[in-house]
């Protein structure tokens, strides 16, 4: 198997700062518990259309060899991903996002699109991030073509997010995984595949520096420890034929 070599990559919402991320498996009892200590000390995401959140689509891309996939599967520090993204199933905002992952550190690199160029990248028609001439839409360019990128799987959650300015803290629960049966991100009518237990969800912690004592406290109420779940593998295994 062949690995991808990853380029650095930048974080314009956390001015290009490499951040921690830590991900936890938690249980219903968990999450009550810790969402209802954590509207005291911080405030919920602006986006939020309730207290249960925003829905989050993305889709994702990996090459003829699954590198991506595999080398999470294989537990490699050194990997990453790229994704198509959107929120509440809405064209307004369409994000072109690469994730890379060293340790505990992340960094992500983002362009917004429009709707014909994400149908344009479907199209494997390119040309646009050429043109468009920045460094991050040439990276782009670069990743698709030299890879051979495909879209593989649809990702579908609902997050709850509560973030502060400082130290950029944003904890969040992804609820409701789900893998979508088309790879078509704006398609509300498909059917989707359940990849968690109802009772069970997703737990990040994203932070700068360090995680504040009275914060890093909560997180004993988790019972099962840091967990290094891939929302993307855990919906691509759902189904063989997109392995």
């Amino acid at each position: 198997m062949t690995m991808r070599g990853g380029s650095s990559c930048l974080d314009a919402d956390a001015n290009s700062r490499a951040r921690h991320e830590l991900k936890y498996l938690v249980s219903y009892p968990e999450y009550l518990a810790l969402r209802h200590r954590l509207k005291y000390v911080l405030r919920q995401d602006s986006h939020s259309l309730d207290d249960q959140g925003y829905n989050v689509r993305s889709l994702y891309f990996d090459d003829m060899e699954d590198s991506d996939m595999f080398s999470k599967q294989a537990g490699l520090l050194n990997r990453q991903k790229i994704r198509i993204r959107i929120y509440n199933y809405s064209d307004q905002v369409i994000k072109l996002e690469k994730k890379s992952r060293l340790n505990n550190m992340i960094k992500k690199e983002a362009i917004q699109i429009s709707r014909p160029e994400y149908e344009a990248i479907l199209a494997r028609d390119f040309q646009f991030l050429r043109e468009t001439g920045t460094q991050t839409s040439l990276m782009f360019y670069a990743e698709f073509k030299r890879s051979l990128l495909r879209p593989k799987v649809l990702v579908d959650y609902t997050r709850e997010a509560y973030m502060s300015p400082y130290m950029g803290i944003r904890i969040t629960f992804d609820k409701a995984l789900r893998a979508g049966t088309t790879k078509d991100l704006f398609a509300t009518d498909q059917i989707m595949l359940r990849a968690m237990e109802k009772t069970m969800m997703i737990m990040e912690v994203k932070y700068d520096l360090f995680l504040p004592d009275h914060l890093a406290g909560l997180l004993h109420v988790v019972s099962r420890g840091k967990t290094a779940l891939s929302k993307y593998v855990m919906c691509r295994e759902l189904n063989p034929a997109w392995l």
